[in-house]
C-alpha cells in the first residue's frame, strides 16, 4: 500500500465516524424545520441537501433516536397508498438538537480559528 492509498484508508475512516453524528444533527434539524416526516421523504431531502443517505443507514438512525426518546413516531394510513411511520421531534429531541447545534458550531469556530492562527 502506498502513502496516496494509506492516507485515503484514514480519509476514509474518518469520513465514517464522523458522518455518523453529523446525520443525527442532520435528521433532526430536517425535522425541526419540517415539523414531521417520513423516512423516505427524509432520505430525498437529505439527497438534495448533498447527503446521500441509503434505507440501511437511516432507518437503524431513526430507530435508535426513537429508542432515545429524541423522536416521537406515529402511523399514519392514507386512503390510497400503504401506512407510513411519521417522525416528529420530542421535547427531549428539541433540547437535543439545541445543544448539538451549539456544540458543532463551537467546533467549527475552533477550527476556524486553528486554520486562521487565531485564538
Amino acid at each position: 500500500m502506498d502513502e496516496m492509498d494509506a492516507a485515503m484508508a484514514l480519509v476514509e475512516k474518518w469520513r465514517s465516524q464522523s458522518r455518523k453524528g453529523f446525520l443525527d444533527l442532520c435528521a433532526l434539524s430536517l425535522l425541526a424545520s419540517r415539523d414531521e416526516s417520513y423516512g423516505l421523504d427524509m432520505m430525498e431531502a437529505l439527497a438534495q441537501a448533498g447527503l446521500e443517505v441509503s434505507e440501511g443507514t437511516l432507518y437503524p438512525l431513526l430507530a435508535r433516536m426513537t429508542r432515545e426518546g429524541s423522536l416521537s413516531p406515529s402511523w399514519t394510513t392514507p386512503e390510497t397508498g400503504h401506512p407510513r411511520k411519521y417522525y416528529r421531534l420530542s421535547p427531549t429531541g428539541q433540547l437535543v438538537l439545541a445543544a448539538m447545534r451549539e456544540e458543532f458550531d463551537r467546533n467549527v469556530a475552533a477550527l476556524r480559528r486553528i486554520e486562521g492562527g487565531t485564538r
